[in-house]
């Protein structure tokens, strides 16, 4: 079963680690990065692994409800990268 998640990393995510993502949303901001979507737990995990093999600090982890009106996405703004989520 997919959940939504939300992980906040530390720094840019630049080309290399935005193919890591695959579909999922991500938004760049000053000083971290934020990647958003929908994960099984395999799926995760993996990009957990990957993230951690490249080297970047993952700063937060969430479950984001489903309920939710910002879980498949993130705001826009000018210095904000989105990409849209596969379901």
């Amino acid at each position: 079963m997919r959940e939504r998640y939300e992980i906040r990393i530390r720094g840019y995510l630049g080309p290399l680690l935005r193919t890591a993502v695959g579909k999922l949303r991500y938004r760049t901001l000053p000083y971290q990065s934020t990647i958003r979507g929908r994960l099984t737990d395999a799926g995760l995990e993996r990009l957990l692994d990957r993230l951690d093999r490249s080297g970047i600090e993952v700063v937060c982890l969430s479950r984001v409800p489903a309920e939710s009106s910002a879980a498949d996405g993130v705001g826009t703004g000018a210095r904000s990268q989105d990409r849209a989520e596969a379901v």
